[in-house]
């Protein structure tokens, strides 16, 4: 799963556990959360409104826009088919876009309404995605009791991108800490080399969100020049094919590696000597944070939420957001014991910021008062 689906797992499984009756609505077929869910944790898919334009390509490009019923619709239409006549205390759209739409046009006034917002919108614009303008998505948060956003610069980029609101809150990601520890001692078919520096990338194998072939270019040049640096790359993505076809061109196929989706992905980041986030923008990165939390050290480029998760630094290496930065600080930690040893030890004493019960205690206080 991407951070995305960790992230509502994790929200979804703590609410439960806390009390509270949960239902969880999926609209894409190809996330598959049932495994990951607690028992008592009701899942449904509720499929898309089909509609002519999805039948026939003149219909969907000369009078229907993008062909989506969902960006015509009004928000109330769009709650009317997704929810229904079902009441709930509290509505989460726990993603922007047509989530964020139909919960903005919820019928059930006596709910609490709160939207997510898990990336800087000044960087990613899907936020538009479903909504006819900018306005229009600007009507649907001011509808939202409150707006939750994972890390102060998120917060930020929605009031620059959409507009001030006046109801957004920050609140980071919580994660389930002693699950994450166990599962990083599960034992896996893979070993790291037992020479030189090991580094881990955990994430969707999209380059122009995680900066993967920059990464490749980089370790790759490290490589040429001496250094006894390897790469494992975690997940899968649409752009998994052009990655591993740029490491080839650097016949680098000895010391960078691809092992695909990995439904647990911590015995890898435990593994490592270091996990490296090359990303050009996140909401939170919630790698980052499982590094930290199993005591690993972390290079990360200067973006949204990793900043803040290292505290600008004193957690954790932040780089400038470029392929001479990555290369600036991955040397520098490869050539400096000092420095591995320093980041390893910061680390493991930033686990308190993750607290599942302090992060929970935020959210609760929201869906107790409107």
């Amino acid at each position: 799963m991407g951070g995305l689906e960790k992230a509502q797992v994790t929200l979804a499984n703590s609410l439960q556990r806390a009390g509270y009756s949960v239902t969880v609505m999926i609209l894409d077929e190809g996330r598959d959360l049932e495994d990951e869910l607690d028992e008592g944790v009701t899942l449904f898919r509720k499929v898309y409104k089909h509609h002519l334009g999805k039948s026939i390509p003149y219909i969907r490009h000369k009078f229907y826009d993008d062909g989506m019923w969902e960006k015509r619709a009004k928000p109330a239409e769009l709650y009317k088919y997704y929810v229904g006549d079902e009441k709930y205390d509290v509505e989460i759209a726990f993603f922007h876009g047509l989530p964020a739409k139909i919960i903005s046009g919820s019928t059930n006034k006596n709910a609490v309404h709160i939207a997510w917002i898990h990336n800087d919108l000044t960087k990613v614009h899907s936020h538009l995605f479903n909504f006819r303008d900018h306005a229009a998505v600007f009507r649907a948060y001011t509808a939202f009791d409150h707006v939750v956003c994972v890390s102060e610069a998120a917060r930020q980029g929605f009031i620059t991108a959409v507009g001030d609101t006046g109801n957004t809150v920050t609140i980071y990601n919580m994660l389930p800490v002693d699950e994450i520890r166990r599962l990083a001692g599960e034992e896996i078919p893979y070993k790291y080399p037992e020479k030189g520096l090991n580094l881990v990338h955990v994430g969707r194998l999209k380059d122009s969100h995680k900066g993967q072939r920059r990464l490749i270019d980089v370790i790759s040049r490290l490589h040429r020049e001496g250094c006894d640096i390897s790469l494992t790359l975690v997940g899968d993505g649409s752009d998994r094919a052009a990655i591993e076809h740029a490491i080839v061109h650097h016949n680098a196929e000895q010391y960078i590696f691809t092992v695909g989706s990995q439904k647990n992905p911590f015995p890898y980041i435990a593994g490592a000597d270091m996990l490296v986030c090359a990303s050009y923008y996140e909401g939170f990165n919630l790698t980052v944070a499982e590094a930290l939390i199993l005591g690993v050290p972390v290079v990360s480029t200067s973006c949204t939420g990793p900043c803040e998760i290292l505290d600008n630094g004193r957690y954790g290496m932040i780089v400038e957001n470029s392929e001479v930065g990555l290369y600036d600080g991955i040397k520098e930690f490869y050539r400096s014991p000092i420095l591995q040893k320093l980041y390893k030890s910061r680390a493991e004493q930033r686990i308190d910021f993750f607290s599942e019960e302090r992060i929970m205690k935020k959210i609760t206080d929201l869906i107790e008062r409107k």
